[in-house]
């Protein structure tokens, strides 16, 4: 998620007028978990507002890459910050080949992809030409190597890119990418004002291939489908994909407060969550104030969902996304300088 200024000061001005309107508070109850997950996770001091990150698996070992932006008081520059679980090292990728244009660094979501040759991190980059504009956005490419990254190109399209939250890139380099919200009452009432962007990688042109969506958030491209969380609709969503890269008709797979990035784990999707309005705006303001942290386990297939990990917020608030890899959970954050890990709990495989 992003522009949280917007929806801090939209939230405060209603509260401080006595209005209680759901597009600003809108609570569910935290769900209970069956293994308590207490004493089996620690922090991992990392680079501030880490909110998105991906399994760097080619690398040996395995490295996590995370995109790295101060958010509460926004900084001209981010990073992309590493972290290797075998070894515990952390530090930032040095970045090298950007163009001139580029003048600011603020990353966003990113996915990974791998060919034979080479892997490749994309990275949504706001506000890339340093002039303060929403509107304006890009995806870096950046060429993955063992002690730096090597942007290849920037992806560039002010109508397909105006306000892009999250990425998600198949094996041929096609992608898709979901653009938010496009003012602050979109927010305040909760509109059906998202749509899902769609790049060919062949033909190298931009599409929107679908629409009318309440704050699309995580996104989750397959050769068949794409999932996409609705934050403000409070859905996961299943889109069946066609050969061209269009999107065919929108079915709900769950009920899903709050749905930020997603994974994938086997048969399964991992989906952090935002399960408390409210707090989620007080803790973006002050990290000293608490926001739930919820992750979901979903199996698209059955539509079957249960909590893995959840926090009032005391060890780690306002999660952004989570992934599993041998044994362990990953868990990033939108705004404090640390991600969490955690043994995985028995049942995680059901």
């Amino acid at each position: 998620m992003k522009n949280y200024s917007i929806s801090i000061q939209i939230c405060s001005l209603v509260l401080l007028m006595g209005i209680a309107l759901p597009a600003c508070y809108d609570k569910q109850l935290l769900p209970l978990m069956v293994c308590e997950m207490r004493g089996h996770c620690q922090k991992i001091a990392i680079g501030p507002g880490p909110e998105d990150f991906v399994m760097d698996s080619r690398q040996s070992p395995a490295r996590l890459l995370v995109s790295s932006y101060e958010r509460r008081t926004p900084a001209a520059n981010g990073d992309i910050c590493f972290y290797v679980p075998t070894t515990g090292e952390t530090g930032i990728m040095t970045r090298t080949g950007e163009p001139e244009r580029l003048t600011a660094f603020k990353p966003h979501g990113v996915d990974i992809r791998h060919t034979p040759q080479n892997t490749y991190l994309y990275v949504i980059l706001h506000d890339p030409y340093g002039n303060g504009e929403r509107r304006e956005n890009a995806v870096g490419v950046y060429r993955v190597l063992a002690d730096r990254l090597e942007m290849v190109r920037m992806l560039e399209d002010a109508e397909h890119l105006w306000s892009p939250n999250d990425l998600s890139v198949l094996d041929n380099g096609d992608l898709y990418l979901t653009n938010d919200y496009r003012g602050k009452l979109d927010l305040y009432f909760k509109r059906k004002a998202s749509e899902i962007a769609f790049y060919d990688s062949d033909t190298e042109d931009w599409q929107i291939v679908a629409d009318d969506l309440a704050f699309a958030n995580g996104i989750l491209a397959e050769s068949d489908r794409v999932f996409v969380t609705t934050t403000l609709g409070n859905q996961l969503l299943s889109f069946s994909r066609n050969t061209d890269g269009s999107l065919g008709k929108c079915q709900p797979v769950v009920e899903l407060k709050g749905g930020d990035n997603l994974t994938r784990y086997g048969e399964h999707l991992i989906a952090a969550a935002h399960f408390d309005d409210y707090a989620f705006v007080r803790h973006a303001r002050n990290g000293e104030n608490m926001a739930p942290t919820v992750v979901m386990r979903i199996t698209p297939e059955t539509g079957r969902k249960k909590a893995i990990y959840v926090d009032e917020g005391a060890f780690i608030s306002a999660a952004s996304t989570a992934l599993i890899h041998e044994g362990k959970i990953y868990i990033s954050q939108i705004f404090d300088p640390f991600m969490v890990v955690c043994d995985a709990p028995p049942d995680v495989n059901w």
